[in-house]
């Protein structure tokens, strides 16, 4: 494969995933643009005609390199060939590894993109979802957040105006959409049938059922400390767990 001018000259070691460890990723997929022939080899042919079907060239590009670097990520934690990952979606369309050694090694992981940039999260043993957002200066955050979000969230977002309003819908955005995404359950859920419980401006949240109060106990979720036009959040199931941040382009991926 050619080389991009952004990939480092001395490879940075991988780094180990352990069973308390989370890795997200961070992908600048415009770093990654002048490769996008050799990276859309790595797609499957389902994948490859998925990419085909964008109406425009700018989503075609983005859909190809995300893919292909959630590949090129997932291949260095399973020891597999990126072109050879295979994948399987549960009910509601949530992805996983398969094919031989999937069950053992356990790799979970969860993709986002948002217009040119990318996230993925890894666990192992423990589900993961991820989420980022690019910032939309003309969303209307309040109106949204009551037609969606649980009574509390908007109450709370009603309390707040201007950029300090718009920045904590799409926190509870992302952490919402990551929770649904590492349970693997969609949309379906409805965004209005569970609460995001941040203490203050910290960065770890619970998740609160609306309906009887009670926590889920099974997940917590974190912001991440990204670029200031984005947002983004992961959601993690079980108890102790490490979060470790990685730029993508600090490694030599391919």
């Amino acid at each position: 494969m050619s080389r991009h001018s952004n990939r480092p000259s001395v490879s940075t070691p991988f780094p180990f995933l352990g069973p308390s460890d989370v890795h997200v990723w961070f992908c600048d997929l415009l770093q990654y643009a002048d490769d996008q022939g050799v990276l859309a080899a790595l797609l499957s042919g389902d994948e490859q005609a998925r990419a085909v079907r964008f109406a425009f060239d700018r989503d075609r590009q983005r859909y190809i390199l995300s893919h292909a670097l959630l590949r090129l990520v997932l291949s260095r934690y399973t020891r597999k060939g990126a072109a050879q990952i295979r994948f399987s979606t549960g009910q509601h369309g949530k992805p996983a590894i398969s094919g031989p050694g999937a069950v053992s090694d356990d790799i979970q992981f969860s993709l986002s993109h948002s217009g040119p940039y990318a996230l993925v999260a890894v666990g192992r043993g423990r589900a993961v979802g991820a989420d980022v957002e690019v910032l939309k200066a003309d969303v209307d955050a309040l109106k949204l957040a009551q037609r969606f979000f649980a009574p509390g969230e908007s109450a709370l977002m009603a309390k707040r105006d201007g950029e300090a309003r718009r920045h904590l819908f799409y926190r509870f955005w992302t952490a919402k959409e990551a929770y649904l995404k590492g349970k693997g359950v969609g949309l379906s859920l409805g965004l209005d049938r569970f609460e995001v419980l941040f203490d203050g401006d910290s960065l770890p949240a619970r998740v609160r059922w609306t309906n009887s109060g009670t926590l889920d106990s099974d997940w917590h979720i974190r912001s991440l400390a990204l670029l200031d036009h984005l947002a983004g959040a992961v959601a993690v199931e079980g108890e102790e767990w490490d979060l470790h941040q990685f730029e993508s382009t600090a490694f030599s991926l391919y």
